[in-house]
């Protein structure tokens, strides 16, 4: 059983294009709420060291389907077999967190690896889990017993309550157990790590006029722009310190792997698309690493047309565009009329900034046509920042546009952006009630059953019992869509239930964290029990 006050708080981030763990010691969080450690080293599985605060999200199983290995280690394992052409009888499984995000969710769905294979998706988050679980072990100084342990599993805020509660299965399977998870809602976390910043005297230098953002009645969006998603929040600092939601969370599927989708166009017009199918289809090695190249120009990517961009091209895109193709790549691409933009240089290719630009402007537009849309409701009047964090939110082109089309606000992105999340989801495991207030998600009650009342209940709904005429299935309402819920919960007991015994149960409705949650009271035992939901998408 987890601990009230737990000696380590331990928050892991399996996100779409990287993931990563952070934690703090409940004595460090009383002295410094800052004090936050993130791994900075993982290995490649090939005697090298890689210096990064995450590591890709990319899961390997060998080929009698057992977990191999994760992240660096996977991918460079993954090109090693694939250049020996024996990539078919392991499974990698990458960015696979998008399969939670409006999809139809069970315990039997599967996912499709690189190689086109099909393993359970639960087996594929649990072990995703279990790697970062265990490596973090691995990282501690000191021994700590797993009963002293908190964790904290951040999710998009725009998931539906299935796919969280899919998160909590992934989590039980890797060995957490339930009283020791909570689920953290990422821009929140991100909120929560910004406000301790700006609470921190020592790291006012770490957002750009941001400091009045902590006082009472400030309002802000946080926009967090991760690989797969970009969600928003609405936040008010209340005058606790705490903050309310004035806005529920909002957002989609415009990530930055929605950019890598723009440069695959790109390459299909400059090499056609038969050469660009082949090559992935037959070469997914290189096709990974003309991947990681654009992972890494894309970072760099701004409003400065003069700006070029280098990448190698694979041996094995040259030979397959010549087997395909009686012209040149130079004519190819004059025919492609991006002659003036992309040039060839020995192993080489060179792209312009003009070209590169729009890859990520498409996605940009998306993200501030909801931002503007969100300043325009009446609820959120008096926003005076918008914090900009995810790994996403590093484009420097993404920041200068939203600097261009919110000039009335101030548009501000912490140091390390890529960290918010981790590390405010930490602080919302020390203290979860930091999100004051939260607008109900859904209207919520339950099915019960009244008097009969003629003329107002549909006859198919009477039925007799005790010889009472009663109503069955009314919608008892607890709460509203929208409406303002405290942290906490509240109560609602039920009537003494007949049965071998007889009983009262009073049963207690949590919806102001972040999942939906009930425990049932036994009064004549004093036993607690939780109850799970089991979430249908229509």
């Amino acid at each position: 059983m987890a601990q009230s006050k737990p000696l380590l708080m331990v928050a892991i981030d399996i996100g779409t294009t990287y993931s990563g763990y952070a934690f703090s010691f409940q004595h460090e969080f009383l002295a410094d709420k800052l004090k936050i450690t993130t791994n900075k080293v993982w290995s490649d599985g090939d005697n090298h060291l890689q210096t990064s605060y995450k590591t890709p999200t990319s899961v390997l199983f060998d080929p009698d389907g057992d977990f191999h290995s994760f992240g660096y280690e996977a991918e460079t394992k993954y090109s090693q077999v694939a250049k020996n052409k024996e990539e078919k009888n392991w499974l990698l499984f990458r960015r696979f967190n998008m399969s939670l995000y409006k999809s139809e969710i069970s315990e039997t769905m599967e996912l499709e690896s690189v190689s086109g294979q099909r393993l359970n998706a639960l087996s594929v988050f649990a072990m995703s889990i279990l790697y970062l679980k265990e490596h973090f072990s691995g990282s501690l100084q000191q021994q700590v017993l797993d009963s002293e342990i908190q964790y904290v599993l951040t999710v998009p805020a725009i998931w539906d309550e299935d796919a969280k509660q899919f998160m909590r299965k992934a989590a039980l399977q890797s060995g957490i157990l339930g009283d020791q998870l909570a689920i953290a809602l990422e821009p929140e976390a991100a909120s929560i790590f910004c406000q301790s910043l700006l609470a921190n005297s020592r790291s006012h230098d770490e957002f750009c006029d941001a400091d009045d953002i902590s006082r009472n009645g400030s309002r802000y969006i946080v926009v967090d722009a991760g690989g797969g998603t970009v969600d928003t929040t609405v936040h008010e600092v209340m005058f606790t310190g705490d903050l309310k939601e004035l806005h529920k969370a909002s957002g989609g599927g415009w990530g930055g792997t929605q950019v890598d989708d723009q440069f695959t166009e790109l390459l299909l017009k400059i090499f056609t698309v038969k050469v660009i199918k082949e090559f992935g289809k037959n070469h997914k090695s290189d096709w990974l690493d003309l991947e990681k190249e654009f992972e890494i120009n894309k970072r760099r990517i701004s409003s400065n047309d003069e700006q070029k961009f280098s990448f190698r091209l694979p041996a094995s895109l040259h030979e397959t565009f010549s087997f395909h193709s009686k012209c040149s790549l130079e004519d190819q691409v004059a025919e492609s009329g991006l002659s003036k933009d992309v040039r060839f240089t020995g192993d080489k290719m060179r792209i312009s900034g003009k070209v590169m630009q729009p890859l990520m402007k498409l996605t940009i537009q998306k993200i501030i046509t909801h931002v503007e849309t969100l300043m325009a409701d009446p609820k959120c009047r008096g926003i005076s920042h918008i914090l900009l964090v995810g790994g996403f939110s590093e484009s420097p082109l993404l920041q200068e546009e939203f600097r261009k089309n919110f000039r009335s606000v101030t548009v501000a992105t912490p140091l390390d952006a890529v960290l918010s999340v981790m590390k405010g989801a930490v602080i919302f495991g020390h203290r979860p009630g930091t999100i004051g207030i939260r607008l109900a998600a859904f209207t919520y009650g339950n099915r019960t059953s009244r008097v009969f009342i003629d003329g107002d209940h549909a006859p198919e709904k009477l039925f007799i019992a005790e010889g009472k005429r009663l109503c069955r299935n009314i919608f008892n309402i607890f709460v509203t869509m929208n409406e303002e819920v405290p942290y906490g919960s509240f109560t609602v007991d039920m009537p003494d239930l007949t049965g071998e015994k007889k009983r009262t149960v009073g049963v207690k409705f949590i919806v102001g964290g972040t999942e939906l949650k009930v425990k049932a009271h036994e009064k004549t035992t004093g036993k607690i029990f939780d109850a799970t939901f089991n979430f249908v998408t229509k």
